[in-house]
């Protein structure tokens, strides 16, 4: 009995030190393996257990292999998401930036199309306009059907100021006169690799990057306006784009007030005589006495009537008299100066102002516009030659005149009286 017992301690002891040699300290070893740090692969080596630790190696692998794939396919989509949102901020940035340019253009717009005034048109653009858009170096050129040249009608940063009047091109001469003879727009990012580029006549060394658009209205091109920047690569597609937005706006501007202009010049003209009217007359006699007492200065005004003009009218008709009055309007013009401002006051009146000008020089005028006057000879449909006058009034005032706004009243009393003593009189007199 007793070696039964013994029998069985030697078996379990013998078959213990078996299993802790096969089983259980390669497990131990195997936990070891896979509690180390550092990860890899699971190890497949565990004595008796071999066939389960490479089971579970190789599911942990595809697990791992599952997980790796999971990580990458969540970080191109956060790449992906990435790239979006960065699209998204570009975009936006674009957005926003086109939404300044569409303001600017705007606010730019309304400053052009809020006057019909091209003195103030062209005053407005540097400041108001181009200084607007970044702009701090430009120039319009305008084409003049007298001379045949694109002009330098405003400028900025360009030439200096007594020289624009005399930069000129012809059409079809350096850049310009090409953008204005094809209407299309030219962005050069370097002159100095462009052999059409003139430097404005060789003034401006200082130019690198140049866009040239043409000023087109109705579909015609009445000039050129050219961008400069002393820097190469300047501007891009969106600045020329800009800039034929902005040449548009500024064509229809500059025509506008060009038929503005003409318009108000017809409205103050006398029909017949193409002098100034009354109501244009009045006007700039209160400008010029304004101008008189401000700067200290003399003015005359002269006041004429033509004499029995209505007995020539009812002898030789109105056409004779419309030739009448015409000559008279030239004699008028003919020895008038450039500042002096002549107006057919009403019927066979005619007045004139006189700036800068004191009651001896008044008096030497209106001599001899009384002399050219008798001088005319008129043919008649009857064949007759026939002669005619006018009774003359003027006044001066002095800067020291203080009843100055009474000098057309001076003039127009001594132009009867002048009337009262006889045909082809003068008479004068200081205020």
């Amino acid at each position: 009995m007793a070696a039964a017992i013994l029998g069985e301690l030697l078996a379990g002891a013998g078959l213990y030190v078996l299993l802790d040699r096969k089983v259980f300290r390669p497990a131990e070893r195997w936990r070891e393996m896979i509690s180390a740090p550092g990860g890899g692969p699971l190890p497949t080596e565990a004595g008796a257990l071999t066939p389960l630790a490479a089971a579970v190696a190789e599911r942990y692998g595809r697990a791992l292999s599952e997980l790796d794939g999971g990580i990458r396919e969540r970080e191109e989509r956060l790449r992906q998401v990435e790239l979006l949102r960065r699209d998204l901020e570009e975009t936006k940035a674009h957005l926003e930036a086109k939404i300044q340019d569409l303001h600017t253009i705007y606010e730019v717009s309304t400053a052009i199309a809020g006057t019909l005034d091209t003195e103030e048109l062209f005053r407005i653009l540097p400041e108001r306009v181009m200084r607007t858009l970044g702009l701090n170096d430009f120039c319009i050129l305008l084409y003049d059907p007298d001379t045949r040249k694109l002009f330098c009608r405003t400028c900025t940063g360009l030439l200096p100021e007594h020289n624009t009047k005399d930069f000129q091109v012809s059409p079809g001469e350096g850049v310009s006169g090409k953008v204005f003879e094809s209407g299309e727009p030219v962005y050069i990012p370097d002159v100095r690799a462009a052999s059409e580029f003139l430097y404005y006549g060789g003034k401006r060394m200082d130019v690198r990057s140049f866009m040239c658009v043409p000023l087109m209205s109705k579909g015609k091109v009445i000039g050129v306006l050219n961008v400069n920047h002393s820097e190469p690569n300047a501007f891009d597609a969106e600045s020329l784009a800009t800039m034929r937005v902005l040449a548009s706006y500024l064509a229809i501007a500059i025509e506008n007030a060009d038929l503005f202009h003409f318009v108000k010049t017809l409205a103050e003209k006398d029909s017949l005589t193409l002098l100034y009217n009354h109501g244009a007359f009045h006007e700039k006699l209160h400008i010029e006495l304004e101008r008189a007492a401000r700067y200290g200065r003399s003015l005359a005004v002269i006041m004429l009537d033509l004499d029995c003009f209505k007995e020539i009218n009812d002898t030789y008709g109105h056409i004779l008299g419309d030739r009448i009055l015409l000559m008279t309007a030239g004699v008028l013009c003919a020895h008038l100066r450039k500042s002096d401002i002549a107006a057919r006051y009403g019927g066979d009146e005619f007045a004139v102002i006189l700036p800068e000008t004191d009651l001896a020089a008044a008096s030497t005028i209106a001599s001899r516009i009384a002399a050219g006057i008798s001088d005319v000879l008129m043919d008649t449909d009857r064949g007759e030659r026939i002669t005619f006058t006018a009774s003359i009034g003027y006044a001066a005032c002095s800067p020291e005149s203080k009843d100055r706004e009474n000098i057309l009243n001076l003039a127009d009393r001594l132009m009867y009286e002048s009337k009262r003593r006889g045909r082809g009189g003068v008479l004068g007199e200081q205020l």
